[in-house]
């Protein structure tokens, strides 16, 4: 079972947050009751994975992870078999202890090119729509984000972003919720909102939009990145 107590604890010191407290609870007591063949599986697995405090974590050219006390052969090959439990890894690529994790996307790439774009993020707070297992968080954490909320229903995506966040010394800095934008309250309470890659998968994408409008604070930024095609103003 998942606990997000600290979660919890976390949004009820901030009154723009505060209210997701009347629905999130049993939202995700309703997730945690829904069967997921593999989960068990992974979750033995995950709480198996050390929780380290790295002393050297770059998050602001890649997600790698490392200390000035390496691992012992032995050790990094357990890592590394409990690591590939979780596969497949879509987004990334991570370095965790000079494993590299070998993602089917290159989400490095697609911030490279996002980024130049934005308004800073230091000290902001951010939501990421369709978060995946999380990598772009961490960029986000890399650039000075005050906190990343990520969501994305999938059980695997929130295993694998459980998995590098004990290796990255269990930081409170970034939390990934397995949510539908559709399940969010009207929060008002971000200053970034990111939608990548997500647009072009909804049903109804002028929904999606005001989804997204509905978690900013007045003046906030959302980034939304998507397929386009050419074509005039009937297309």
């Amino acid at each position: 079972m998942f606990n997000f107590a600290n979660f919890y604890q976390l949004i009820a010191q901030d009154t723009r947050l505060q209210p997701w407290l009347n629905v999130l609870p049993q939202q995700l007591t309703d997730w945690q009751n829904a069967e997921h063949g593999d989960f068990d599986r992974w979750l033995r697995a995950l709480n198996k994975i050390p929780q380290d405090v790295p002393d050297q974590v770059d998050l602001k050219n890649s997600v790698t992870i490392g200390s000035s006390t390496p691992y012992h052969s032995g050790e990094l090959k357990k890592l590394e078999s409990l690591l590939k439990t979780f596969h497949p890894w879509r987004k990334g690529p991570y370095t965790v202890h000079d494993i590299h994790i070998d993602t089917e996307w290159r989400s490095d790439w697609k911030w490279d090119r996002v980024l130049p774009h934005i308004s800073p993020l230091k000290n902001r707070s951010v939501l990421d729509v369709g978060c995946g297992n999380g990598y772009h968080m961490w960029r986000m954490l890399g650039e000075g984000a005050r906190l990343t909320v990520g969501i994305d229903p999938s059980h695997l995506f929130l295993i694998q972003f459980e998995a590098i966040r004990k290796l990255m010394g269990n930081d409170q800095r970034a939390h990934l919720l397995p949510l539908g934008i559709e399940q969010l309250p009207k929060l008002e309470a971000y200053d970034t909102v990111f939608s990548m890659g997500v647009l072009y998968h909804r049903r109804s994408p002028l929904d999606h939009l005001i989804q997204l409008k509905d978690q900013l604070v007045s003046g906030g930024e959302l980034v939304l990145e998507t397929l386009v095609i050419e074509g005039d103003e009937n297309a």
